[in-house]
């Protein structure tokens, strides 16, 4: 290999070593903005002066909020199962305390009937018996007079 390939190929390695380590650092390198209030809420800080920052960290603020907000949905999800088993377990319960067969739908109906049969509501059978007794009654003090 003669001085000119060997130069040319030198110069290659160290192109590419360029071409990659300028892709390499490129992120740290560019600036840009980010809210300070979104790295508060993923409880991350930036390195440089806040709201400017480089893409570098400005990427690990975004993948802190993508983690919290995957914590939140799995948080919420299980939150949310809970509350449909409590849901349904008191559906349940609603349905056999109420239902026809169940203590409720069996015990209204016997007070209802028990009060209106206390209160002696009469019947118009019981006017007649009323009449019966009465005049029983009315003969008993008569008899007992004389």
């Amino acid at each position: 290999m003669n001085k000119k390939q060997k130069t040319l190929t030198v110069l290659m390695v160290m192109g590419l070593a360029v071409m990659f380590g300028c892709s390499a650092i490129q992120d740290v390198l560019t600036p840009t903005f980010v809210d300070e209030n979104a790295a508060e809420w993923a409880n991350t800080t930036t390195r440089l002066l806040m709201p400017y920052t480089t893409l570098f960290d400005a990427k690990r603020v975004g993948r802190a909020i993508d983690y919290k907000l995957t914590i939140e949905r799995i948080k919420g999800g299980y939150y949310k199962g809970i509350t449909n088993i409590a849901i349904l377990a008191g559906e349940e319960i609603k349905a056999t305390v109420f239902s026809p067969e169940g203590p409720i739908g069996l015990l209204l109906p016997t007070l209802f009937g028990g009060v209106l049969g206390s209160m002696l509501i009469s019947k118009p059978g019981d006017k007649k018996q009323i009449k019966d007794l009465e005049k029983i009654s009315s003969s008993i003090t008569r008899k007992e007079e004389k």
